[in-house]
C-alpha cells in the first residue's frame, strides 16, 4: 500500500487565456489530500490547483482520457469463469485481480447507467481521438444488454432495458433495490423483473445515438421501443409522483415499494426529443409525453412543490425521497445549456441553472482543496454524515466532481460568468487526481467503502464530463494538437492526418467546435469550400488565434455530411 505521506508541488504559473504556461522549479510537499495519494499537487503561482499531468500544454483532461480509455480498451480481463470483459457482468473491480468484487451478495451490476454514459463519452472521444477501437467497444456493450438484458415482449414495460443485474449474473434483471429480500437481508437473486423508468430513457437515447454512429437500423428500434413503453406510461404528475414511478416490476407494472416520487425525469425528454427531432416514431405521443414532462419538472423540481428534491438515481439505494443526488439536476441544466437558446425550453434558465451549480456546491461540495470545489454524490440536506444516506467520501467523486466543472463550463460559455469558468477549471484539475498512472481510476478515492473502483464512475460518467468541458471551454484543450471536440451531431467517421482532418456526421446539416495546431486553408463540405466568417449565421467557418499560434474553429456546414479541414 502506498503511503500517505504528504506531498505538493507548486509551480510559478502565467496563465494566457485557457493556456497554463508553467515556469519555474519544484518546492514543498502535499498531496491534494489524504483521499487522493496518486500524485503530488500541481499548484499555479497562486497556490490554486492545476491538473497532475503537464499543465503548462493543457495534457491533464487529455491524459485523463487516453488513461481511462487505455484502461477499458487493453487492461480489463476476462471474468474467471464466463470469459465475459468484467465490466459485461461486474460493477466494481478489484484493484489487484482487476477482477469483479465478490465478497458480498448485496453488490449490484448497473449496466443501464454505465453503457448509456459510455456511448455518451464515446461521441465525445472517438472524433476527438480517432480510435478505432472505442466503438467496437461500446457495441459489445450494447449488444450485450440487447441480448441478455431486456424485459419479454409480453410484459407491461415491453422490450425495454432492465437496469440492473445480481453481481456476475448472465442475465440482467435481478438485484434491484426494494424487493423482497432474503432472511440475511441479501439480494434475492430468483426475483427478477425490476425496472427504473429513468434508466430507460437513458438507454433508450444511447441506443438512438448508436444508430446515428453506425447506421444499424436494430438500434433505433430499441430506442424507440423505449420511448414507446415510456409514453404509454406515462402520468401527469404532482408534488409527490414524478411522471413515471421511479422503480417499477416490469412484469406487472406495478410500483415497487411505493417508489411513486424519483429518478432523471429530463432523461426520457431528451430520447424524445431525439426521436421527435429524427422523424421516427408516433410524433403526436411523443410530443404530448415529452411536454407533460418537462412542464412537470418547470414547475416542480425547477420550482414549484418539488424544488429542489432531486432524489432517486442511483440503483444501489435504497427507498429514501429525502435523500438528494446531484447527478439529475446537473443532467437538466446540461439539456438546458445544450440548445442553441436555452430560453427557448427554460425562459429563465439563467436563474435556474445558476441556482443548480449554487445548490449542488452548497449541498455536496467538499473542500475548496487549493481552489478546487470537489463535489460527492448524495446525502440528506442539512445532515452531513448521515450514516444512512450520505455518500462517498470527504474527497468526493471524479464523476461528479468533472460533472459539475462541465455544467460551469457550458454555463460560462452561454453566459460568460467568470466565476463560473475558474470554478471548471479548478473542478476539472480536480478530478484529474483521481486517476493513477497505470489508469486505475477511483470512483472516490480512498474512502469509507470497502473498494472505490467503480467502471461507472471512474471512468464512464467521469470521462464523458471531461469531453464536454472541453467542447465549451476550447481553451482548455490541449496545446499544439489537433482535435474534434464537439459537434451537434454524431460523428461517424474521422481520420486524422499531418495538417488534414476529414470527418462524416449523420446529419448533413451542424455545427463543429476544433481546436487545431494550424490555420485552414481550406474547409470543404462536400465540394462546396466554406467562407472564413466573423460569424456563424450562414454556412462557413470562424478562426479564432489563441497564443502560441493555435486556432480554435467552429463550423456551420449546411450542404454535406462529409467535411475535410487542411492546413497550408
Amino acid at each position: 500500500m502506498r503511503s500517505f505521506r504528504n506531498r505538493v508541488r507548486l509551480i510559478p504559473l502565467c496563465i494566457a487565456l485557457a493556456a497554463s504556461m508553467v515556469t519555474g522549479s519544484l518546492f514543498a510537499q502535499d498531496y491534494v489530500n489524504g483521499g487522493l495519494p496518486w500524485h503530488e499537487a500541481v499548484l499555479d503561482s497562486q497556490g490554486r490547483l492545476l491538473a497532475w499531468y503537464h499543465p503548462e500544454t493543457n495534457l491533464g483532461y487529455d491524459k485523463f482520457l487516453s488513461l481511462d480509455w487505455d484502461f477499458l480498451e487493453h487492461k480489463v480481463p476476462k471474468e474467471g469463469k464466463t470469459r465475459l470483459k468484467v465490466y459485461l457482468i461486474n460493477s466494481i473491480f478489484d484493484p489487484e485481480t482487476l477482477q469483479g468484487i465478490k465478497s458480498t451478495s448485496d453488490i449490484q451490476d448497473i449496466p443501464a447507467s454505465f453503457n448509456a454514459h459510455m456511448v455518451d463519452l464515446l461521441l465525445g472521444w472517438y472524433p476527438y481521438s480517432g480510435d478505432e477501437e472505442a466503438p467496437p467497444l461500446v457495441r459489445e456493450m450494447l449488444e450485450y444488454h440487447l441480448a441478455h438484458g431486456t424485459t419479454p415482449a409480453q410484459w407491461d414495460w415491453a422490450s425495454v432495458p432492465f437496469t440492473t443485474s445480481c453481481d456476475d449474473a448472465l442475465e440482467y434483471g435481478g438485484c434491484i433495490r426494494d424487493l423482497p429480500r432474503e432472511q440475511n437481508g441479501d439480494f434475492a437473486p430468483g426475483i427478477t423483473g425490476g425496472i427504473e423508468s429513468d434508466k430507460v430513457g437513458e438507454m433508450g437515447l444511447a441506443y438512438v445515438l448508436f444508430y446515428e454512429m453506425t447506421g444499424e437500423r436494430k438500434y433505433l428500434d430499441a430506442g424507440l421501443k423505449c420511448a414507446q413503453a415510456l409514453a404509454k406510461h406515462i402520468r401527469p404528475g404532482d408534488g409527490t409522483h414524478t411522471p413515471w414511478p421511479y422503480r417499477l416490476n416490469a412484469r406487472t407494472g406495478e410500483v415497487i415499494n411505493g417508489e411513486e416520487f424519483g429518478g432523471m425525469i429530463v432523461a426520457p425528454v431528451r430520447l424524445f426529443d431525439e426521436l421527435l427531432r429524427l422523424g421516427v416514431g408516433d410524433a403526436d405521443k411523443f410530443t404530448k409525453s415529452r411536454d407533460l414532462a418537462w412542464k412537470w419538472l418547470l414547475h416542480n423540481q425547477l420550482s414549484g412543490p418539488a424544488k429542489d428534491r432531486w432524489s432517486g438515481y442511483y440503483e444501489d439505494f435504497p427507498k429514501d425521497t429525502e435523500n438528494l443526488n446531484d447527478i439529475s439536476p446537473m443532467m437538466t441544466a446540461y439539456y438546458i445549456l445544450s440548445r442553441d437558446d436555452p430560453s427557448t425550453v427554460d425562459p429563465s434558465w439563467r436563474e435556474h441553472v445558476g441556482h443548480l451549480l449554487d445548490w449542488d456546491r452548497e449541498l455536496l461540495g467538499r473542500g475548496p482543496f487549493f481552489g478546487a470545489w470537489a463535489i460527492d454524490e448524495q446525502q440528506h440536506p442539512g445532515i452531513p454524515g448521515h450514516l444512512s444516506a450520505e455518500c462517498c467520501s470527504r474527497a468526493g467523486l471524479p464523476c461528479r466532481s468533472a460533472g459539475w466543472g462541465a455544467i460551469n463550463a457550458m454555463y460560462y460559455e452561454k453566459t460568460r460568468d467568470g466565476a463560473a469558468r475558474e470554478n471548471a477549471f479548478r473542478s476539472l484539475n480536480y478530478a484529474t487526481y483521481f486517476a493513477a498512472s497505470d489508469g486505475k481510476i477511483a470512483g472516490t478515492g480512498f474512502s469509507g467503502l470497502a473498494n472505490p473502483y467503480w467502471f461507472e464512475d471512474g471512468y464512464a460518467d467521469a470521462g464523458r464530463s471531461f469531453m464536454w468541458a472541453m467542447g465549451a471551454l476550447p481553451d482548455l484543450a490541449p496545446v499544439g494538437q489537433d482535435h474534434l471536440l464537439r459537434s451537434s451531431t454524431v460523428v461517424q467517421k474521422i481520420t486524422y492526418g499531418p495538417r488534414t482532418i476529414e470527418y462524416r456526421t449523420f446529419d448533413k446539416e451542424g455545427m463543429e467546435v476544433l481546436r487545431l495546431s494550424f490555420k485552414p486553408v481550406h474547409i470543404l463540405a462536400g465540394e462546396t469550400a466554406l467562407t472564413e466568417r466573423g460569424d456563424l449565421k450562414e454556412e462557413g467557418y470562424t478562426a479564432r488565434p489563441l497564443p502560441g499560434g493555435d486556432y480554435v474553429i467552429r463550423i456551420n456546414h449546411t450542404s454535406s455530411s462529409q467535411l475535410m479541414v487542411r492546413g497550408g
